[in-house]
């Protein structure tokens, strides 16, 4: 079976895998590709250098964020590993200038210059794939917070990004910043501050710095699960 036809085939789960076969099976993409390791909070991206390049995220998580002249910032999609973004340069659009990738745990992060990644997405299609599945992701968590926006109260989209989060981290203990929160949700984080507040008076959450804990998820839950007509 050749390069092409696993791709096509393959779970979501393996791509990162998938990709990281690459180097040893192509030396010149391996020559080719800059790592990037990028602690938590740290910028992976400018608008600029998605300009021209094409980024791959091998571990950890990504935020893409806008941030308006106010300095306020929202994210707009959160991205896991396997996941490609800076797909403008591949394709010579300019990214947006107010659109950057941020670190939202610690992660690598392979680098090829927009030349580069031409050339090696005809020769590697699970790059192209990746890149496919990636903007499927992101178009789909836009659609979800639309329609969290439009059918939820903040309190409720609070328990919601809650409980992703303690997906994400795979545990009741959160390591995210209430400013993180509001980044995500489009809101100010004296706003968040206040409800997680009510949270913890509810016996819902324990608050630490940087750090939250989930002390009853099905509450949080049943709050999330509330639709207003």
């Amino acid at each position: 079976m050749n390069t092409h036809e696993t791709a096509t085939v393959l779970p979501n789960e393996q791509i990162p895998e998938l990709l990281a076969h690459i180097p040893h099976e192509d030396p010149a993409f391996g020559r080719a590709v800059r790592i990037l390791r990028v602690p938590p909070g740290e910028c992976v991206a400018t608008p600029e250098d998605m300009n021209n390049n094409l980024y791959i995220l091998m571990s950890g998580r990504v935020q893409l964020m806008i941030t308006n002249r106010e300095g306020r910032c929202l994210v707009m999609a959160t991205l896991g590993p396997g996941s490609v973004f800076g797909e403008n340069a591949l394709f010579n659009l300019r990214q947006s200038a107010d659109l950057c990738a941020q670190a939202a745990e610690s992660c690598t992060v392979w680098q090829l210059s927009a030349e580069q990644a031409r050339e090696f997405a005809r020769r590697h299609p699970v790059l192209e794939l990746g890149m496919l599945r990636t903007l499927g992701h992101r178009l789909a968590q836009v659609e979800n917070r639309l329609e969290e926006v439009a059918y939820r109260r903040l309190p409720e989209r609070l328990a919601a990004e809650l409980l992703r989060q303690r997906r994400y981290h795979n545990s009741d203990q959160v390591r995210i910043s209430h400013q993180a929160l509001a980044d995500i949700l489009g809101t100010y984080r004296e706003t968040i501050s206040a409800i997680l507040r009510d949270f913890k008076r509810a016996h819902w959450v324990e608050l630490g710095y940087r750090r939250i804990t989930i002390k009853n998820p099905k509450a949080l839950a049943e709050l999330a699960a509330t639709v207003h007509e």
